[in-house]
């Protein structure tokens, strides 16, 4: 009988430990696939991710220019995968767009950091035709996302305006779902 005990005692210290040991395989299984989730695993489109008319609702307008950026297209994808990694919240896409923003933001709301460094920023009165590249990270909500009509609703869109002179970001404005 005693053996029976001990015998017991080591199979279901035994089954514990086996427990554990799958529980720690799974933790790991999670963690492994939560670093897949790199940026550089985010598909990056050069496009704009807004149609003419959102961004005209939004205040907006994004005019293609010929002018060379200082921050090119390596710089503005350091940028972006910097920014993903400081979100909590995964993108099913990231739109990179280079162009001349006109917005209806006030230059006030710009940081005096942004307006230091670009010296054309500093003597402007308003945000017109200045040269940007705005990040947007698409898909921020689940595919089942219902809206609440009682409130204001999380961003589905987000974008963040990148001054493409000095690559400080300027400003952000997204859309729900």
């Amino acid at each position: 009988m005693k053996k029976l005990t001990i015998f017991l005692m080591i199979l279901f210290v035994l089954s514990g430990c086996s427990s554990k040991a799958n529980s720690v395989a799974s933790n790991l299984e999670i963690n492994n696939s939560m670093s897949n989730l790199t940026p550089s695993s985010i598909p990056i489109h050069y496009t704009s991710a807004y149609d003419e008319k959102t961004l005209k609702e939004l205040g907006i307008k994004l005019s293609s220019t010929n002018i060379v950026p200082k921050i090119g297209k390596l710089e503005v994808r350091k940028i972006t995968e910097d920014l993903l990694r400081q979100t909590a919240v995964q993108s099913k896409g990231v739109y990179l767009e280079y162009g001349l923003i006109t917005a209806n933001v006030g230059i006030g709301a710009i940081s005096a950091e942004a307006k230091d460094a670009n010296p054309v920023l500093k003597n402007k009165k308003s945000i017109l035709d200045v040269p940007v590249w705005v990040i947007t990270f698409k898909g921020l909500l689940p595919d089942d996302y219902v809206p609440d009509k009682r409130g204001k609703q999380p961003l589905d869109i987000s974008s963040t305006v990148i001054d493409a002179i000095t690559g400080i970001a300027l400003f952000g404005f997204g859309t729900g779902k």
